[in-house]
């Protein structure tokens, strides 16, 4: 049964944005609950609101946003017109590197051993896999040089129909990682990653990550001499993007619910700002598809940014930690309730 702090009226708020949650254990419904401040037209003031999740203001239009009902029929639409595929979720990297990325630990760990086990916690059921090295050289695709940075860029859109075919046939996608820079358009600057729902592929580039590499589209120094606190920033945007677009190849589309993970971003400080956490309605639709258990992956979670602020100093992982602690600790039915 719904918490007796949840109104009737917020009780038909939640199943729209996540469904019927009958299936469910008390500890997990509360939980999802907290997705009925989403719809209110201003901060929410009940003693069941809670800060763990921060709705955006003012409310978007219907027709932006992406319910689990709305995303359940997609992913059902979808099935029906492309052909089976497998769960394993592959990780291609598309080089050449810069020594300094090839010789990156994190906790003992080379750096796409890494990112392999963080994306198996992050989306917990399906099986993640490291494709052998391809070079840029083999892709078959739309270069241009940066009038500012005089960098080569790629067109992302032209790396999608290579990836899909190195998709093995166990595979549910392969997200390719580039440190060349990537374009969306021709009248576009540049794009930290895309994704291609139809193609079940991702690629994400970040070359333009590291911090102080350019100043105002000048190049101020060259790559592979970064400090900690460089290597920490490079991490954290690494991994956001990479959960980022990979949801997207689940179905995701960018939430405008909450202060979420999923949140649409057009410059690099609006992609520093998001959350590394996925909002209830997100949430709601990623366990749907890999079916895992919410305490046991925020459990994960929370090792591997264990072993990250083990390897750098970083405030956002530290936070994060903080955060998936109170997390935890409202799933856990705490006495004290987060407020």
């Amino acid at each position: 049964m719904f918490d007796s702090l949840i109104s009737p009226r917020q009780e038909h708020d939640v199943k729209y944005v996540v469904g019927s949650l009958k299936k469910f254990d008390s500890v997990t419904q509360k939980f999802y609950q907290l997705s009925c401040g989403c719809l209110e037209r201003s901060p929410p003031s009940s003693p069941n609101s809670c800060s763990l999740f921060t709705p955006i203001l003012p409310l978007a239009h219907p027709i932006h946003r992406q319910t689990y009902a709305q995303w359940k029929y997609s992913m059902f639409v979808n099935t029906i017109f492309s052909r089976k595929k497998g769960r394993n979720l592959y990780l291609l990297p598309i080089g050449p590197f810069p020594e300094s990325v090839i010789n990156t630990e994190v906790a003992g760990l080379r750096l796409w051993d890494f990112l392999k086990d963080f994306a198996a916690a992050f989306f917990q059921g399906p099986h993640v896999h490291i494709l052998p090295e391809v070079p840029l050289e083999d892709i078959k695709c739309t270069k241009r040089v940066h009038k500012n940075t005089q960098q080569v860029q790629v067109l992302v859109g032209d790396i999608f129909p290579y990836l899909q075919k190195m998709c093995p046939p166990d595979g549910y996608s392969v997200i390719g990682v580039s440190w060349t820079d990537l374009y969306p358009s021709e009248d576009l600057n540049f794009v930290l990653g895309e994704a291609s729902f139809v193609h079940h592929s991702a690629v994400i580039s970040f070359g333009r990550f590291e911090p102080q590499l350019y100043k105002d589209g000048r190049k101020v120094r060259e790559c592979g001499i970064e400090t900690e606190d460089e290597k920490a920033s490079m991490l954290v945007k690494l991994i956001k993007s990479l959960c980022h677009e990979t949801c997207h190849l689940m179905g995701l589309s960018h939430c405008v619910f909450f202060q979420c993970l999923m949140n649409e971003s057009s410059s690099m400080e609006q992609a520093l700002q998001q959350p590394l956490f996925l909002c209830p309605v997100c949430l709601r639709k990623l366990q749907k598809i890999c079916k895992f258990e919410i305490r046991e992956r925020y459990g994960m979670l929370r090792e591997m940014l264990l072993k990250c602020c083990e390897s750098v100093e970083c405030q956002y992982f530290v936070d994060s930690m903080k955060w998936l602690d109170q997390c935890l600790s409202f799933l856990d039915n705490d006495a004290e309730r987060i407020s």
